[in-house]
C-alpha cells in the first residue's frame, strides 16, 4: 500500500472525507486479476452468514458451540476452538448450518478478512453472525485460501473499509478485493501454491493430532499407574493453615483428583528445584522489530502457542545480556486469556539450536539445568489437558490470573520410565533444526516431532507468501524448476 498526494478532485471524490485510509492505493503490477467474487461458484446467500443468539442462551455444560471470530487467527489455516473462540449454547437456540469438512470460513467484522478451512465435520457448531462460509469453486478454493492469507488481501481490505471507533465491518466489500492469477504458467503455479497450501494444512491437524496423542499417553499412564482413590474430602483446618490460602480453587474435587494421581503415581514424582527456575524481565533500553534471522528473539506470552512452540516471532535490541542462552521450558506465569486461570502454567520449549539467543520477559518463568529430554517431557506434561485444570485452581488473581515461583515449585511431575519418557519426547521433537524445499514438500508429517511440524509448517507458509509476492508483482516463476 502506498500513500498519494490527494487532490481538490479525489476530496470531491471521496464526498468530501479526509480520513487518510481513503487516500491510499494499493499497489499492483499484475493486470491478471479477477475479484474474489468471480471464484465463487454461486452468489452468496443470507444462509451462508452465520446468526447471533445472545448471550442470554449461553449455557454451561451444552454439546453445541458458537463459533466466534476469534476461532480466525492469522497463523493458522485451521479454527482454533477453545474457551476463549467459543461459547456453548442452549440446543433451543443453536441453528445447525451444515458445517463440512473443507469449508472456507471468512470474518466479516472485527478481524476483517480473515479465514480458515475446517478439517473435520463440525455438525454441534454454528457460527457467529460476523462469519461467512464461503462458496468457493473447488479449482480455486486453495489458491484463493492462500491469498486471502497473504497480506495483500488485507491491505485492499484496510482501505476499503471504514475505520470503526470499535469493531470493524466489512459487510461483503471483501468480495471485491483482487486476486492475482500469474500471466504465465497459470495452471501449473496455480496447482503448485494448491499443492503447498494442503501440505500446509496437512501438517497443521497433524499437530493437533500430535498433542491429542501426546496428551491420551501421558493421562493414561498416570491413570493406569495409580494408587490414587477418587473420593473427595472437605479441607480440614490444618490443610488450610499449611495451604495459607481461603480461595476455593486448590480445595476443589478436580483439582485434589489432579494432584492426588501424580502424588500416587507408582514410580514417584520431584518437583522442580528453585535454583532452576528463573524469572524475566523487560530491558529498560531496547528496541522492538520483526524477526530477521540472526537477531535476538523477544518472547512473551503472546508468543508462546499452546502446544509448546514459539508461535510468532518478534526481535528486540537491547544492551542487556540474553537471559535465553541455552534449552529451557518457559512457562507462562500470568495472563487475562479466559478468565479462570485455564492459560497460567502453559509451557514452551525454548530450543536454543532452532531459536538462538533469546529474551524473555516478566510473564515468564524460564527452567533451565535439566537434560533436553525432561525439559521436553516438562513442557509436554503441563500443556495437557488435565494439568490446564490443575494450574487454573493453582492460580491466584482475580482480572488477571498468576502462578508465582513458589506454586510452580509445588506442582509435582511424575517420574516416567525411560520407555514411557522416550515415547512422549519422540512424538514432540524428532530432531531436524531446519528443512530444505525437497524435503518440506515430501514430508512424512506421520512421523515428524510437533516441534519440527511447525518449524515446517512456517517455512512452507513462508515460500507460499514469497511465490505471492512474485505474481503480485508479475514476476515470472516457473514451478517446474522447484520440482
Amino acid at each position: 500500500m502506498k500513500s498519494i498526494i490527494t487532490t481538490y478532485k479525489s476530496v470531491l471524490n471521496k464526498n468530501c472525507l479526509l480520513s487518510s485510509s481513503l487516500h491510499h492505493e494499493v499497489d499492483i503490477n499484475n493486470s491478471n486479476i479477477l475479484l474474489l467474487k468471480d471464484l465463487l461458484e454461486r452468489e452468496l446467500k443470507r444462509s451462508d452468514l452465520g446468526k447471533e443468539v445472545g448471550s442470554i442462551n449461553y449455557v454451561n455444560g451444552s454439546n453445541f458451540f458458537f463459533v466466534k471470530t476469534k476461532a480466525l487467527q492469522d497463523y493458522s489455516f485451521l479454527p482454533i476452538f477453545n474457551s476463549e473462540s467459543t461459547e456453548t449454547v442452549s440446543p433451543q437456540s443453536f441453528q445447525n448450518q451444515n458445517l463440512k469438512k473443507g469449508d472456507v470460513i471468512l470474518s466479516k467484522d472485527s478481524n476483517i478478512g480473515e479465514v480458515i478451512i475446517l478439517d473435520d465435520d463440525y455438525p454441534n457448531y454454528m457460527l457467529s453472525g460476523a462469519l461467512y462460509k464461503l462458496p468457493l469453486k473447488e479449482t480455486y478454493k486453495y489458491y484463493a485460501l492462500a491469498m486471502i492469507k497473504h497480506k495483500y488481501f488485507r491491505e485492499q481490505l484496510d482501505k476499503i473499509v471504514p475505520k470503526g471507533a470499535t469493531i470493524r465491518h466489512a459487510g461483503t466489500k471483501f468480495l471485491d478485493c483482487m486476486i492475482p492469477f500469474p500471466n504465465n504458467n497459470c495452471e501449473s503455479i496455480v496447482s503448485y501454491i494448491t499443492q503447498l497450501t494442503k501440505k500446509v494444512i496437512d501438517i497443521e491437524v497433524e499437530i493437533k493430532n500430535k498433542y491429542k496423542i501426546i496428551s491420551s499417553i501421558i493421562e493414561e499412564e498416570l491413570i493406569k499407574n495409580s494408587t490414587c482413590e477418587n473420593s473427595y474430602k472437605y479441607p480440614t483446618y490444618n490443610c488450610l493453615m499449611n495451604l495459607k490460602r481461603l480461595d476455593t480453587g486448590v480445595y476443589s474435587k478436580s483439582f485434589l483428583y489432579i494432584d492426588g494421581l501424580i502424588k500416587n503415581y507408582n514410580n514417584g514424582y520431584f518437583f522442580i528445584s528453585a535454583d532452576k527456575l528463573k524469572s524475566g524481565n523487560t530491558p529498560k533500553v531496547r528496541q522492538f522489530d520483526t524477526f530477521k534471522n540472526g537477531d535476538v528473539r523477544w518472547v512473551t506470552p503472546t508468543n508462546c502457542s499452546d502446544y509448546g512452540y514459539i508461535e510468532n516471532y518478534e526481535s528486540i535490541k537491547t544492551t542487556s545480556k540474553c537471559n535465553l542462552t541455552e534449552d529451557s521450558s518457559l512457562f507462562i506465569n500470568r495472563t487475562s486469556r479466559g478468565g479462570k486461570g485455564e492459560y497460567v502454567g502453559i509451557s514452551t520449549f525454548y530450543d536454543y539450536k532452532s531459536y538462538g539467543n533469546g529474551y524473555h520477559n516478566q510473564g515468564i518463568y524460564r527452567v533451565t539445568g535439566y537434560s533436553k529430554d525432561i525439559l521436553i517431557f516438562i513442557t509436554c506434561f503441563l500443556n495437557i489437558p488435565i494439568m490446564r485444570k490443575y494450574c487454573s485452581g493453582l492460580s491466584v488473581g482475580s482480572k488477571m490470573k498468576e502462578i508465582k515461583s513458589e506454586q510452580f515449585l509445588s506442582i509435582p511431575i511424575p517420574k516416567f520410565n525411560n520407555q514411557k519418557l522416550t515415547d512422549v519426547v519422540n512424538l514432540f521433537y524428532s530432531g531436524e533444526t531446519s528443512f530444505s524445499l525437497k524435503t518440506l514438500k515430501n514430508l512424512d508429517v506421520k512421523k515428524t516431532g510437533l516441534f519440527q511440524l511447525d518449524t515446517a509448517r512456517k517455512a512452507l507458509k513462508s515460500h507460499i507468501n514469497n511465490i505471492i509476492d512474485l505474481i503480485i508483482n508479475d514476476v515470472p516463476f516457473d514451478p517446474e524448476k522447484e520440482l
